[in-house]
């Protein structure tokens, strides 16, 4: 997988030195890659990408599918020393740390997160989980419920004005 940014418009120039065979493969297929029909790509530097930022690189993350008609959360670690990318059907919390990951799939496997989110979604719909419905649940007070609480507290609070999921 290409990743050419580390946040959504940076600028992606560096290729061409860091990694010269990559730019030409690039550009070869330029004529492609500008025809995207997103207005997302408009007015961005060439072969960019959408969805990134610092919580892409997180080293562990807790992911579910958006298009699958499943609620099952995943603890997802890095490969050869290096983070895991997910697209953009996946949702997903970074992580810092196994144990923080694991300790969040334990939440939200839990019976009680999963007939919470069952409430919400439309599983007819071609993406029935969306990050609107995730973000619904109160991680931290099921985490309370559950016993879970300890090793999350300082992490959920810290993001108590951001969105949790990606």
């Amino acid at each position: 997988m290409i990743v050419p940014q580390r946040r959504i418009g940076e600028d992606t120039e560096i290729i061409k030195t860091r990694a010269p065979k990559t730019a030409t493969y690039l550009k070869s297929h330029a004529d492609l890659l500008e025809g995207r029909a997103s207005s997302i790509y408009r007015g961005k530097p060439p072969f960019s990408i959408f969805g990134v930022g610092e919580y892409s690189f997180a080293p562990w993350k807790v992911a579910i599918a958006g298009l699958y008609k499943k609620l099952e959360f995943k603890a997802v670690g890095p490969r050869a020393g290096k983070p895991t990318m997910l697209d953009d059907t996946c949702y997903f919390i970074p992580c810092q740390t196994e144990d923080e990951a694991l300790t969040l799939c334990e939440i939200l496997n839990s019976d009680t997160a999963r007939e919470f989110y069952s409430a919400f979604v439309f599983w007819d719909a071609k993406r029935p989980v969306t990050a609107g419905i995730l973000n619904r649940l109160n991680i931290l007070a099921l985490a309370r419920v559950l016993g879970l609480n300890s090793e999350l507290e300082k992490r959920i609070e810290y993001q108590r004005e951001m969105e949790i999921f990606t």
